[in-house]
Protein backbone atom coordinates (compact mmCIF):
# COMPACT_ATOMS: atom_id res chain seq x y z
CA UNK A 1 0.00 0.00 0.00
CA UNK A 2 1.36 3.44 -0.98
CA UNK A 3 2.25 6.11 1.52
CA UNK A 4 0.02 9.18 1.46
CA UNK A 5 1.74 12.45 0.78
CA UNK A 6 1.84 14.74 3.82
CA UNK A 7 -0.47 17.75 3.75
CA UNK A 8 0.87 21.27 3.39
CA UNK A 9 0.05 21.89 7.05
CA UNK A 10 2.11 18.84 8.07
CA UNK A 11 5.03 19.96 5.92
CA UNK A 12 4.85 23.45 7.47
CA UNK A 13 4.84 21.90 10.95
CA UNK A 14 7.96 19.88 10.09
CA UNK A 15 9.69 22.83 8.44
CA UNK A 16 9.12 24.96 11.55
CA UNK A 17 11.05 22.32 13.50
CA UNK A 18 14.01 22.70 11.14
CA UNK A 19 13.19 20.03 8.55
CA UNK A 20 14.60 21.70 5.42
CA UNK A 21 13.49 18.76 3.26
CA UNK A 22 9.87 19.39 4.30
CA UNK A 23 10.13 22.99 3.15
CA UNK A 24 11.75 21.77 -0.08
CA UNK A 25 8.69 19.60 -0.69
CA UNK A 26 6.44 22.64 -0.17
CA UNK A 27 8.50 24.55 -2.73
CA UNK A 28 8.31 21.67 -5.22
CA UNK A 29 4.58 21.41 -4.70
CA UNK A 30 3.89 25.11 -5.30
CA UNK A 31 6.76 26.49 -7.42
CA UNK A 32 5.08 26.09 -10.82
CA UNK A 33 1.92 27.77 -9.58
CA UNK A 34 3.82 30.70 -8.04
CA UNK A 35 6.15 31.06 -11.04
CA UNK A 36 3.21 31.10 -13.47
CA UNK A 37 1.32 33.73 -11.48
CA UNK A 38 4.39 35.97 -11.08
CA UNK A 39 5.21 35.64 -14.79
CA UNK A 40 1.72 36.74 -15.82
CA UNK A 41 1.86 39.65 -13.40
CA UNK A 42 5.30 41.02 -14.32
CA UNK A 43 5.74 39.70 -17.86
CA UNK A 44 9.51 39.27 -17.70
CA UNK A 45 11.15 35.87 -17.25
CA UNK A 46 14.28 37.07 -15.44
CA UNK A 47 12.28 39.21 -13.02
CA UNK A 48 9.91 36.26 -12.56
CA UNK A 49 12.72 33.91 -11.54
CA UNK A 50 14.09 36.42 -9.04
CA UNK A 51 10.67 37.26 -7.61
CA UNK A 52 9.55 33.62 -7.34
CA UNK A 53 12.73 32.83 -5.42
CA UNK A 54 12.11 35.85 -3.18
CA UNK A 55 8.56 34.60 -2.50
CA UNK A 56 9.84 31.28 -1.17
CA UNK A 57 12.63 32.92 0.84
CA UNK A 58 10.05 35.20 2.47
CA UNK A 59 7.77 32.23 3.09
CA UNK A 60 10.61 30.33 4.77
CA UNK A 61 11.53 33.34 6.91
CA UNK A 62 7.89 33.81 7.93
CA UNK A 63 6.75 30.22 8.47
CA UNK A 64 5.82 31.05 12.03
CA UNK A 65 3.36 33.58 10.60
CA UNK A 66 1.39 30.80 8.90
CA UNK A 67 -1.42 30.18 11.35
CA UNK A 68 -3.20 27.48 9.39
CA UNK A 69 -6.54 29.32 9.30
CA UNK A 70 -6.22 29.63 5.52
CA UNK A 71 -4.83 27.12 3.05
CA UNK A 72 -1.07 27.27 2.51
CA UNK A 73 -1.69 28.22 -1.14
CA UNK A 74 -3.73 31.24 -0.03
CA UNK A 75 -0.98 32.27 2.39
CA UNK A 76 1.83 31.90 -0.17
CA UNK A 77 -0.26 33.81 -2.73
CA UNK A 78 -0.50 36.67 -0.25
CA UNK A 79 3.29 36.68 0.03
CA UNK A 80 3.57 36.48 -3.76
CA UNK A 81 1.26 39.46 -4.26
CA UNK A 82 3.14 41.55 -1.70
CA UNK A 83 6.44 40.65 -3.38
CA UNK A 84 5.15 41.60 -6.84
CA UNK A 85 3.61 44.83 -5.51
CA UNK A 86 6.96 45.73 -3.96
CA UNK A 87 8.63 45.06 -7.30
CA UNK A 88 6.15 47.36 -9.03
CA UNK A 89 6.78 50.11 -6.47
CA UNK A 90 10.56 49.81 -6.77
CA UNK A 91 10.52 49.68 -10.51
CA UNK A 92 10.25 52.97 -12.37
CA UNK A 93 9.66 51.08 -15.56
CA UNK A 94 7.15 48.43 -16.45
CA UNK A 95 8.50 45.48 -18.37
CA UNK A 96 6.07 45.53 -21.28
CA UNK A 97 6.36 45.35 -25.00
CA UNK A 98 4.37 48.06 -26.69
CA UNK A 99 1.01 46.87 -27.89
CA UNK A 100 0.79 50.13 -29.78
CA UNK A 101 3.80 49.09 -31.86
CA UNK A 102 2.11 45.77 -32.60
CA UNK A 103 -1.05 47.58 -33.70
CA UNK A 104 0.93 49.98 -35.92
CA UNK A 105 3.10 47.26 -37.46
CA UNK A 106 1.49 46.76 -40.86
CA UNK A 107 3.98 44.02 -41.77
CA UNK A 108 2.54 41.50 -39.30
CA UNK A 109 0.38 38.82 -40.90
CA UNK A 110 -3.35 39.10 -40.56
CA UNK A 111 -5.04 36.51 -38.44
CA UNK A 112 -5.64 33.55 -40.70
CA UNK A 113 -8.84 31.51 -40.81
CA UNK A 114 -8.82 28.37 -38.66
CA UNK A 115 -8.05 25.99 -41.55
CA UNK A 116 -4.94 27.99 -42.44
CA UNK A 117 -3.61 27.90 -38.88
CA UNK A 118 -2.20 24.39 -39.11
CA UNK A 119 1.52 23.78 -39.39
CA UNK A 120 4.35 26.24 -38.77
CA UNK A 121 2.32 29.33 -39.72
CA UNK A 122 -0.44 28.33 -37.32
CA UNK A 123 2.09 27.76 -34.55
CA UNK A 124 3.69 31.13 -35.15
CA UNK A 125 0.30 32.87 -35.14
CA UNK A 126 -0.73 31.14 -31.90
CA UNK A 127 2.55 32.24 -30.25
CA UNK A 128 1.96 35.77 -31.52
CA UNK A 129 -1.58 35.75 -30.13
CA UNK A 130 -0.35 34.57 -26.73
CA UNK A 131 2.26 37.35 -26.70
CA UNK A 132 -0.32 39.98 -27.64
CA UNK A 133 -2.62 38.81 -24.83
CA UNK A 134 0.30 38.90 -22.34
CA UNK A 135 1.15 42.43 -23.44
CA UNK A 136 -2.48 43.47 -23.10
CA UNK A 137 -2.65 42.01 -19.58
CA UNK A 138 0.49 43.97 -18.67
CA UNK A 139 -1.23 47.18 -19.82
CA UNK A 140 -3.99 46.73 -17.23
CA UNK A 141 -3.94 48.62 -13.95
CA UNK A 142 -2.07 46.52 -11.37
CA UNK A 143 -5.20 45.79 -9.27
CA UNK A 144 -7.09 44.60 -12.32
CA UNK A 145 -4.10 42.60 -13.56
CA UNK A 146 -3.82 40.81 -10.21
CA UNK A 147 -7.44 39.77 -10.16
CA UNK A 148 -7.51 38.71 -13.82
CA UNK A 149 -4.35 36.61 -13.52
CA UNK A 150 -5.37 34.95 -10.26
CA UNK A 151 -8.91 34.11 -11.44
CA UNK A 152 -8.69 33.51 -15.18
CA UNK A 153 -5.14 32.18 -15.49
CA UNK A 154 -4.50 30.62 -12.08
CA UNK A 155 -8.11 29.48 -11.55
CA UNK A 156 -8.59 30.72 -7.99
CA UNK A 157 -12.17 30.64 -6.74
CA UNK A 158 -13.91 33.84 -5.62
CA UNK A 159 -13.74 33.01 -1.90
CA UNK A 160 -10.00 32.39 -2.09
CA UNK A 161 -9.47 35.57 -4.12
CA UNK A 162 -11.42 37.56 -1.55
CA UNK A 163 -9.21 36.16 1.20
CA UNK A 164 -5.90 36.73 -0.61
CA UNK A 165 -6.83 40.24 -1.74
CA UNK A 166 -8.60 41.05 1.54
CA UNK A 167 -11.70 42.22 -0.31
CA UNK A 168 -15.41 41.32 -0.18
CA UNK A 169 -16.46 38.81 -2.85
CA UNK A 170 -18.69 41.40 -4.48
CA UNK A 171 -15.71 43.71 -4.97
CA UNK A 172 -13.70 40.82 -6.39
CA UNK A 173 -16.45 40.09 -8.92
CA UNK A 174 -16.83 43.72 -9.97
CA UNK A 175 -13.06 44.20 -10.39
CA UNK A 176 -12.86 41.00 -12.40
CA UNK A 177 -15.65 42.25 -14.65
CA UNK A 178 -13.83 45.58 -15.14
CA UNK A 179 -10.55 43.76 -15.84
CA UNK A 180 -12.17 41.55 -18.47
CA UNK A 181 -13.88 44.54 -20.10
CA UNK A 182 -10.65 46.54 -20.26
CA UNK A 183 -8.74 43.55 -21.63
CA UNK A 184 -11.42 43.09 -24.28
CA UNK A 185 -11.16 46.77 -25.27
CA UNK A 186 -7.37 46.59 -25.53
CA UNK A 187 -7.52 43.41 -27.63
CA UNK A 188 -10.39 44.49 -29.89
CA UNK A 189 -8.20 46.39 -32.42
CA UNK A 190 -6.00 43.35 -32.74
CA UNK A 191 -8.54 40.52 -32.80
CA UNK A 192 -11.71 42.37 -33.82
CA UNK A 193 -15.13 42.33 -32.23
CA UNK A 194 -16.74 39.16 -30.95
CA UNK A 195 -19.67 38.03 -33.06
Amino acid sequence: MGETAPSDAELVRRARKGDVEAFGRLVQRHEDYVFNAVFHLVGDEKDTEDLAQEVFLRAFDNLNGFEGRAKFTTWIYGIMLNTVRGHWRRSKRRQTLSLERAREDKSRPDIAPEAEQDGPLGSALRREHVEVVREAINELDEQLREILVLRDIQGMVYAELAEVLELPEGTVKSRLYRARQQLKEVLEPYFGREQ
